[in-house]
């Protein structure tokens, strides 16, 4: 019977290369290369090739495997990184879906907010301006997206996202510095969030999305479950203040932030 007949897998012969092959299979890849010398020569080729690779860097085998290539530490990197991704399309999947549910509770939501009839879309942005607290307030690695130290690229960056030129409020006057800020999805294109913290830890969350009617409105207020929120509409922005605090000093905040944002 003719040995071509009974071809050798390339991998076989890549395993007698790297000397893996013992015995029959070694004793088989043999005879196959010796009735074929095109085959042999290419083989021979790989030798040369592992040969040479070892004399380059052979003596690397015996060096530890740096920090940054061990397998555990990647490992738990990318664990890390799939956590937060994770987490933040839950964030969006949350919020894209607030709009829907807004209608039904919006109208407790604002029950509150005084004798001036409410704008449609109010609901959806204090309802949304709401679900963002909760979700980012708590945060203790990852609160912002961007930090205080860089407002310049944050103010450029939200700035450009929204098409609209905003300000970072400095409300360190009523007591609250700037921790950064991050940008989020809304029912109706981007949204912005800039978190503020006092002393003790509490934080509120200015939530900024273009205004599209061009309309404006004085300041209106609602609450739901311990939150507070002051909102109004400006020319070109929609803006709601959150934040667990009492009415008069959420008021002087979101009073201070309006100023600074017109």
């Amino acid at each position: 019977m003719n040995r071509e007949e009974h071809k050798i897998p390339e991998h076989d012969l890549h395993a007698y290369v790297d000397g893996a092959l013992d015995g029959p299979a070694r004793a088989a890849v043999e005879a196959y290369l010796a009735d074929n010398p095109a085959i042999a020569d290419e083989v021979e080729g790989w030798k040369r090739q592992n040969e040479t690779l070892r004399a380059l860097y052979g003596h690397r085998a015996a060096e530890p495997v740096p920090p940054r290539l061990n397998v555990h530490r990647l490992e738990r990197e990318n664990r890390i990184a799939t956590t937060r991704w994770s987490r933040m399309a839950a964030a969006a999947v949350l919020l894209l879906g607030v709009g829907i549910a807004a209608g039904w509770y919006g109208r407790d939501l604002l029950a509150s907010a005084g004798p001036v009839q409410a704008a449609l879309g109010d609901e959806t942005l204090v309802d949304e301006a709401m679900q963002a607290h909760r979700v980012y307030s708590g945060e203790v690695v990852h609160p912002v997206e961007v930090w205080a130290g860089e407002k310049d690229h944050l103010r450029a960056w939200l700035s450009k996202r929204l098409a609209r030129p905003l300000n970072v409020p400095d409300l360190r006057a009523g007591g609250f510095t700037l921790v950064g800020g991050r940008l989020l999805p809304a029912a109706n294109g981007p949204a912005a969030q800039f978190m503020y913290e006092d002393n003790t830890g509490r934080r509120v969350t200015l939530y900024i999305i273009p205004a599209k009617e061009g309309r404006e409105t004085s300041f209106r207020y609602a609450s739901l479950d311990r939150l507070e929120a002051f909102f109004w509409t400006d020319e070109a922005i929609s803006c709601a203040l959150v934040g667990d605090l009492p009415r008069d000093k959420l008021q002087e905040i979101a009073t201070q932030a309006y100023k600074q944002l017109g």
